[in-house]
């Protein structure tokens, strides 16, 4: 099982098995407090200096004390900051529905737990897709919540605006139990569902024979549904100031560690922990603008009770072992399909519905605020309607 940490628990844990979660088995992503435990956010010179916790994070107390079964703790990117799974220290977690290829990152090995048919459910986090692309590349159900519905704390930081705690399943009613445990008492949307609308700048930045089979699946399950264009503003830009208002917030929250400690990073993810280290306050201000006027946009164009719906990802999952050149492209591209929802604090479900090269790839359902419950309703309407 080369998704698990070496540190990953010799035997389970659990507080309750009577609860709404009934015995469920799940995986956690190397990315939080666990009583008893450490943890090292894919770095060992990390988990070296990090402290026992002396309780688990809000998060995880709420699916132990709702019956759920904490089997072990999964390898992620190192310090969550990549969307393609592979770890230089830890290894790449195996993608059994993509034979070869990367899970995606960072919630890598949580993702590709899952396609060893070992747990019910699996807890990730999604920054700027960690979530939504491993569970395209791998054939899951995932979800990156609206930003702030789940307690955080006890989460080790990268970019707190935009961080949030999701989850995968491979069962939809498995998937909207975890829903029913993380999203209660929080904040929910009064508005009403009103329709569907497909995302049509997202769908053009996906490769022509994933538009197709896209085209094709709607067609057959909603057809006749209508296009709008999310924003005026290009992807690439909005990319590029995610990357810079994520950066800034790498630099705040991960890089005074490094500094002080000077861990072994693997070259990628210093090349852009550098990068990071490098953005200026005025870059920051413009980019909170930029990120102010998508806000504006996007509600204009998706308001409450419309839901875009587009694939998850431009591909399916590249071939392990490429080299970091090779894979800025890619990365590139991913950015400009997931930074929408976390530039706009918006929930997004990606689900398991399209194929390409016989791999994977998932459609995506774009809500409004806080309209995480009906997105998860709404998934048997693309899977099963």
């Amino acid at each position: 099982m080369n998704f698990l940490m070496p540190h990953s628990p010799k035997r389970e844990i659990s507080i309750n098995k009577n609860g709404v979660l009934n015995n469920l088995s799940f995986v956690l992503k190397d990315m939080c407090k666990i009583k008893g435990l450490k943890t090292s956010c894919g770095n060992p010179d990390f988990y070296v200096k990090c402290s026992i916790a002396e309780d688990h994070a809000p998060f995880l107390n709420e699916l132990l004390n709702n019956g759920a079964v904490l089997k072990g703790i999964t390898i992620c990117d190192e310090f969550f900051y990549s969307l393609i799974g592979e770890n230089g220290h830890y290894g790449t977690p195996n993608n059994l529905n993509a034979p070869g290829c990367v899970p995606g990152g960072s919630s890598s090995g949580s993702a590709a737990a899952l396609t060893e048919n070992l747990y019910d459910f699996s807890i990730g986090s999604d920054t700027g897709g960690s979530v939504r692309i491993p569970a395209s590349f791998c054939g899951l159900m995932g979800i990156r919540p609206t930003h702030d519905r789940i307690n955080t704390n006890g989460v080790y930081p990268m970019a707190p605006s935009f961080d949030t705690v999701g989850w995968f399943a491979k069962k939809i009613e498995v998937f909207q139990k975890i829903g029913d445990v993380l999203l209660n008492n929080n904040e929910t949307s009064k508005a009403n569902f009103k329709k569907y609308v497909i995302a049509e700048d997202l769908l053009e930045i996906a490769e022509t024979e994933v538009q197709n089979e896209f085209k094709k699946f709607i067609d057959l399950k909603l057809p006749g549904i209508s296009k709008v264009r999310l924003s005026t503003l290009t992807k690439s830009e909005i990319a590029d100031n995610f990357r810079i208002l994520q950066g800034n917030e790498v630099k705040e929250n991960v890089l005074p560690w490094i500094t002080k400690n000077k861990p072994t990073i693997s070259p990628e993810i210093n090349a852009r922990i550098e990068m990071a280290s490098k953005i200026t306050n005025d870059e920051v201000k413009l980019a909170k603008t930029f990120r102010n006027k998508l806000v504006k946009e996007v509600e204009n164009s998706l308001p409450e009770g419309v839901i875009a719906i587009f694939p998850t990802a431009p591909f399916s999952a590249p071939v392990c072992g490429q080299d970091d050149a090779s894979l800025g492209s890619y990365r590139k591209k991913l950015m400009e399909m997931t930074s929408i929802a976390g530039m706009t604090y918006r929930p997004q479900i990606s689900l398991p519905c399209l194929k390409n090269k016989n791999r994977p790839v998932g459609i995506s359902l774009l809500g409004w605020k806080y309209s995480d419950e009906i997105l998860l309703k709404k998934i048997t309407d693309i899977i099963e309607g």
